[in-house]
């Protein structure tokens, strides 16, 4: 019986955070994936649905996948995000979430996987954000990313977002082994609707050295929202 009380709240509980809560999914064609600059596709299309969960109280969720080929073990990303969002007031908003990233296509891709925490503070259109990761591409060091972002409404219907950050690897002898640890990534991106699909138009660039990573890139993607509830 208690069980079954328990079972009757939790139904009530979630009918209704319900009532306010959206279920969305997104599906997007880019000619490329990139991940902080460096492509993870080998600069190929990349076809990318996600689930999206706002509970309209702030807490959110959401599933997102993608094929990738920056390693012949693994050719699906397949990713889980967790947060919550804070209005402060005044244009002043907090976001706080979890995200676990992971890799399939082989009985070895799993290597990859790794959790990461971030933190987003922003103030109308510019936001300074953060993520850290322990064991960042299940490389066993630590790695963080200090981001900048400032979005411009250039008309109606056209935004252009402009972005740096700044990666860092804390133990270089696990990640970007070639270089000093650090590397800068820039990103300009307008974006807007057209019959009904999403697009954005978008030019990365970054400092890495490495071979074949990070170099100068145009990128241009389509997307299609559907809300499920």
């Amino acid at each position: 019986m208690k069980q079954q009380a328990i079972t009757v709240a939790a139904a009530c509980l979630l009918c209704s955070v319900s009532a306010a809560a959206e279920l969305t999914s997104t599906f997007t064609l880019a000619t490329n994936y990139l991940f902080n600059g460096v492509t993870l596709t080998q600069d190929d299309p990349a076809v990318q649905p996600s689930l999206d969960w706002n509970s309209g109280q702030g807490w959110y969720g959401g599933l997102w996948a993608s094929n990738v080929s920056f390693d012949p073990r693994a050719d699906i990303e397949f990713d889980g995000t967790l947060g919550y969002y804070l209005d402060l007031g005044a244009n002043w908003a907090l976001d706080l979430g979890i995200a676990q990233y992971s890799y399939h296509g082989s009985s070895t891709a799993s290597a990859f996987n790794y959790p990461e925490a971030y933190i987003k503070l922003s103030y109308a259109n510019t936001k300074l954000s953060y993520w850290y990761a322990n064991d960042y591409f299940g490389a066993g060091g630590g790695h963080y990313i200090l981001m900048l972002t400032q979005v411009f409404q250039l008309t109606d219907g056209i935004t252009l977002t402009v972005s740096a950050d700044r990666s860092t690897s804390t133990d270089t002898t696990k990640f970007l082994r070639d270089n000093d640890g650090t590397y800068h990534h820039w990103r300009s991106a307008l974006s807007g609707q057209w019959q009904g699909l999403s697009w954005v138009l978008a030019y990365d660039n970054t400092d890495l050295e490495l071979p074949d990573l990070g170099e100068p890139t145009w990128s241009f993607g389509l997307a299609k929202t559907i809300s499920w509830f």
